[in-house]
């Protein structure tokens, strides 16, 4: 053994040697890809082993047939129909909320009324309301969809805004109301930027609940088109694939409802973004 053999290594080579070798991280759209596969093979799996050629819960691949079997236009027709009937009673809903916390707000003794209100509007089944929204509706109309969409919306818009307008900076308030400014100067010139986080974050909640709510509504009957009568439909003529086809189509589109109002609050608010991202440093 020679002297260069045993001789020491420096403080470099060692960290060198002991470090293990550090492994790259996921990209962000890996942990969604793996656990799409994971899902589409227990799913195909459970679909052939237990229930065989029955149909009852087909492959994910016959689900990918029937979509082109039924053909795209029936389905976009019927999706539109659905949408905008959910865009109609989000907005109207969402437009309640805010108002009942506004007024909650200016008028503090109103608070218990308006708490009432909200829970009342959670409480009610919509499959118990539903059809006496159907009765007094006019023959035809979407009024049924569109109610059941909005009252989706009410009661986690209303804690939502109540909890955001209540975030504002206690020292921004008191400057407001030393220069004589009034409840309502107090509201429009902060409580409302410091309530916007809040107010997306339950916008953003009120979206998929919308769009289930009018696909409810449509359940009912009352109406020729849209996801909830393919859905009756289907059921009626025992189109499982297309069932299970509705079902993810419901559920892949309240998601993208969910994620839209995500980004338009990221672009609007782009300081609650940040202070997340903080947090979790």
């Amino acid at each position: 053994m020679t002297e260069a053999s045993v001789a020491p290594r420096t403080e470099a080579e060692v960290s060198t040697v002991a470090a293990p070798r550090a492994r790259r991280p996921l990209p962000p759209w890996a942990g969604g890809a793996i656990g799409v596969v994971a899902v589409l093979v227990v799913w195909s799996l459970v679909s052939t082993i237990f229930f065989g050629s029955g149909g009852i819960v087909p492959t994910p691949w016959a689900v990918v047939a029937q979509f082109g079997d039924t053909g795209f236009t029936t389905y976009w027709n019927n999706l539109s129909v659905t949408t905008w009937s959910a865009a109609q009673g989000w907005l109207w809903g969402n437009l309640v909320a805010i108002a009942i916390a506004v007024v909650v707000l200016l008028i503090p003794p109103l608070e218990g009324a308006a708490n009432q209100v909200a829970v009342i509007s959670y409480c009610i089944p919509l499959t118990a309301i539903g059809p006496i929204v159907l009765i007094v509706s006019p023959p035809g109309s979407r009024t049924t969809s569109v109610f059941l969409a909005a009252m989706s919306v009410i009661f986690t818009s209303v804690v939502g805004c109540l909890l955001g307008l209540r975030a504002a900076d206690r020292t921004a308030l008191d400057v407001v109301h030393a220069y004589g400014g009034s409840r309502w100067t107090a509201l429009v010139k902060v409580r409302l930027v410091a309530a916007l986080p809040n107010v997306f974050a339950a916008l953003k909640l009120a979206a998929p609940a919308a769009f289930l709510g009018a696909v409810l509504g449509e359940y009912f009957g009352g109406v020729d088109s849209g996801l909830g009568i393919l859905i009756v439909a289907a059921q009626t003529n025992l189109l499982y694939a297309q069932i299970w086809g509705l079902a993810l189509l419901s559920g892949a589109v309240a998601g993208v409802g969910y994620l839209l109002i995500g980004l338009v609050a990221k672009l609007l608010t782009p300081w609650s973004s940040t202070g997340e991202r903080k947090g979790e440093l």
